[in-house]
């Protein structure tokens, strides 16, 4: 039979796992993804996760993901500067 544990046991465990915060923090661009990179690029893209920092970034086509490797640098720069601790440091375009 296991033992029960304390509530506040059971939240330091938790803590110590990857906060739940970071990865909202993270999610907080996908959310502003079309606020950062304006309503073009947004409407011909799409978010597809968010994994140790990386942004994965889908294309509606090949034109537009060679679009976005030129942008990238201005795109993260964007997304440091806005949104800083969002965990975000890196861009992969599919």
């Amino acid at each position: 039979m296991s033992q029960a544990k304390r509530l506040g046991d059971l939240i330091k465990e938790f803590s110590r796992q990857e906060t739940v915060s970071d990865k909202l923090r993270a999610y907080q661009v996908v959310g502003e993804w079309e606020n950062i990179v304006g309503e073009p690029i947004g409407r011909n893209t799409e978010i597809v996760r968010v994994e140790n920092g990386i942004l994965y970034v889908k294309a509606a086509t090949s034109a537009w993901r060679n679009e976005l490797v030129f942008m990238k640098p201005a795109i993260l720069k964007k997304i440091r500067e806005n949104y800083p601790d969002s965990g975000v440091d890196e861009l992969f375009f599919i």
